[in-house]
């Protein structure tokens, strides 16, 4: 074991690079709805169900909504922040206190707006579909003043 500071870095920079050549394997994000929507609902691990369910009632009241579910979170899948820039809103409903959002803020600049549930219990479709159309509501409101 080596305590050097120029191999301490060196090594540092040695875990980076096989984290970043992990990425080229990672496959693609996929999006999935409406690509001219507002707003892309991103979701992983349990929350896919709910997701999906709280975008089909959405699109069943004729509204637009695209969603994006992640499988790998580290390194992130390389075509997500191309597929993030289309989009003027993100909600991020999360099993936790808001990670995934916080990634998302820090890596690609976009205001992810997080729904966290911690008690336990999964996500509904009805709570899913409460949250979309809250921040549809909120942001036809700012359009509107």
């Amino acid at each position: 074991m080596s305590y050097d500071p120029a191999n301490h870095e060196r090594m540092t920079h040695l875990r980076q690079a096989k984290i970043d050549a992990i990425q080229r394997d990672i496959p693609e994000a996929v999006l999935e709805g409406d690509a001219d929507a507002d707003l892309v609902v991103i979701g992983w691990g349990s929350t896919w169900g709910a997701i999906s369910g709280g975008i089909d009632r959405i699109r069943n009241r004729g509204l637009q909504v695209a969603r994006i579910h992640l499988r790998h979170l580290n390194p992130l899948p390389p075509n997500l922040g191309e597929l993030l820039a289309g989009f003027e809103q993100f909600l991020v409903p999360e099993m936790n206190l808001g990670q995934l959002s916080k990634v998302l803020r820090a890596e690609f600049l976009v205001d992810a707006k997080t729904v966290s549930k911690v008690r336990g219990m999964p996500f509904t479709a009805s709570e899913i579909e409460a949250a979309i159309l809250s921040t549809l509501d909120s942001a036809d409101q700012e359009a509107t003043s």
